[in-house]
């Protein structure tokens, strides 16, 4: 009986009517059940979660939702915080210029000297020393290559026809020989002189070595690698793209030379696919 009494309940109708006091008489009207009036707010709460899911889904309503951010807008953030990335570099970059222009116009620092460059960093000041383990891979090392045929100095004829500059003017006073492990020429530091890139490439390597000061390794096209040791200053960083002839460190200045008395030079090698090449035969010195 409940059960019929409360089915009986949902499909009772009941008259809806809209009466007009001032003609006193009704307007509309019509029937309606309970039944009915909960199916009514069901399918319209249906719809307005429809419409509301679609607004959110294929409009940039979504976007304000925190995790509803559609895959399009999230490739955009990245690709504007990228953009403004660059732009931050650029600027730095752009900024950093015009400090030296503004340095260099009010007589700060002048065109090609390096006055307001840190003081000269010897070994001795790093107290660097060969720790028992560096000295026996270098031993290893030294052992292994003394029987290497591939470190043998070769002649590679298309280099020949390279436009090779001189890295520093100088005498030679040490030439290249490979049989005492010397990959290299030794040249007479001129006082005050620059180093030069002698030929197009990108600097691979610019740091302070304790058995050979200041370092730079310029990699070029031909399968080329150019070693310059005993540098006083690095102009170059890694990465950076150098032209030949371009000014990538300088030598020290006579005070300096006359200061640590000894005479100063200039260590250059140049290598080949893995193979010491005598830089006397490919450059005009």
């Amino acid at each position: 009986m409940k059960e019929k009494s409360f089915s009986s309940r949902l499909l009772r109708k009941y008259r809806l009517t809209i009466h007009n006091e001032n003609k006193l008489e009704n307007v509309l009207g019509f029937y309606i059940s309970p039944l009915w009036v909960i199916l009514s707010l069901f399918v319209s709460f249906m719809l307005v979660a429809c419409v509301l899911y679609l607004i959110v889904v294929f409009t940039p309503v979504g976007n304000l939702f925190p995790g509803l951010i559609s895959k399009s807008a999230k490739q955009e953030l990245i690709s504007h915080n990228l953009r403004i990335d660059s732009l931050i570099n650029e600027v730095a970059k752009q900024d950093r210029y015009l400090a030296n222009i503004k340095a260099i116009m009010n007589g700060e620092i002048r065109i090609d000297t390096l006055t307001n460059l840190p003081q000269h960093i010897t070994r001795d000041s790093l107290s660097i020393e060969t720790t028992d383990l560096e000295a026996e891979f270098a031993k290893e090392w030294e052992e292994r290559e003394k029987y290497n045929l591939t470190s043998q100095a070769t002649n590679v004829s298309e280099l020949q026809e390279l436009n090779l500059f001189r890295p520093t003017r100088g005498d030679i006073i040490r030439h290249f020989d490979i049989n005492s492990g010397h990959f290299g020429v030794d040249i007479a530091e001129l006082p005050g002189e620059s180093v030069l890139a002698i030929h197009d490439g990108v600097v691979v390597m610019s740091d302070y070595t304790a058995n050979d000061g200041f370092t730079i390794v310029i990699q070029h096209r031909e399968n080329m690698i150019s070693v310059y040791r005993n540098c006083y200053r690095l102009l170059k960083s890694v990465g950076e793209k150098v032209s030949g002839g371009e000014v990538i460190g300088t030598l020290g200045k006579r005070e300096i030379q006359e200061q640590e008395g000894k005479r100063r030079f200039l260590h250059l090698e140049l290598w080949h696919r893995g193979k010491p090449l005598d830089p006397n035969t490919y450059i005009a010195f």
